[in-house]
């Protein structure tokens, strides 16, 4: 899981949230890290705050899109704070809070993501969901 996220804070619940949903997690704070991580990783889902200081997060979701890795925004302004190539990645509202960010995560890794396009993702079956244990759980894939 890669999170970006640029106050330190609100990395660190957001960070203990997705390890206490299994998650193995990468923290950026800044773009260019960001960046770098996106290109060199192999992510299954992204969480991308998008206001990073003075810069916005779009070139992460741009090269995100392009290697087919699902993402959501995390923001405080909802769909409204988006710039309109970007209206159809899901949203989380902040402040972050867990049942939210677990729903959305189940939703990207199970039903793939609508393209800037229109069209539909599919995204392969995901072993990050724990079937076994009776429901819909979100549990991180312990064999990577």
């Amino acid at each position: 899981m890669l999170l970006v996220e640029d106050e330190s804070l609100v990395a660190m619940l957001a960070e203990d949230m997705l390890l206490d949903l299994g998650c193995e997690v990468a923290v950026a704070m800044r773009l260019n890290k960001a960046l770098d991580f996106a290109r060199s990783g192999d992510f299954d889902l992204a969480v991308l705050d998008v206001n990073l200081g003075d810069a916005r997060s779009y070139p992460i979701a741009d090269l995100l899109l392009e290697r087919r890795t699902p993402f959501l925004f995390a923001t405080g302004y909802g769909q409204k704070g988006l710039e309109g190539a970007y209206r159809c990645v899901p949203v989380l509202q902040k402040p972050y809070q867990v049942e939210p960010l677990e729903h959305l995560l189940l939703r990207l890794l199970t039903g793939g993501m609508t393209l800037p396009d229109g069209g539909r993702e599919l995204l392969p079956p995901c072993r990050c969901q724990d079937t076994q244990a009776g429901g819909n759980r979100f549990r991180a894939d312990q064999i990577r």
